[in-house]
């Protein structure tokens, strides 16, 4: 099953520890399309931020360059940036319909 939709991936411990990192994911036939959507971190993960430097937007073709992806049978990955540090573990995030949040088709 193809990576789409949005990603979260979050560590709550003490103030070195802690990280949010929220992404947008679209898995082609030959790559990884990752949109960052928000990252908050005081000290933690700088290989997030060293990949996201240049663009909030980052290609990764699968089998090829410095980063790896690992997709899970679950509907989750993990990435790590430049093979370095620790891997960041995402979690797809439930999307609400329209309808739901509104109450629901045809409530008064």
């Amino acid at each position: 099953m193809p990576l789409q939709g949005r990603y979260k991936a979050e560590v709550i411990g003490n103030i070195w520890d802690s990280y949010l990192i929220l992404m947008d994911v679209k898995e082609t036939e030959k790559s990884y399309v990752f949109n960052l959507i928000d990252f908050q971190s005081r000290y933690g993960p700088t290989h997030i931020e060293d990949l996201f430097s240049k663009s909030k937007r980052v290609v990764i073709r699968k089998g090829k360059g410095e980063h790896v992806v690992r997709t899970w049978s679950d509907g989750t990955f993990t990435i790590y940036p430049f093979q370095s540090g620790i891997p960041f573990y995402f979690v797809k995030q439930a999307t609400t319909a329209v309808s739901d949040r509104c109450g629901g088709a045809g409530s008064a």
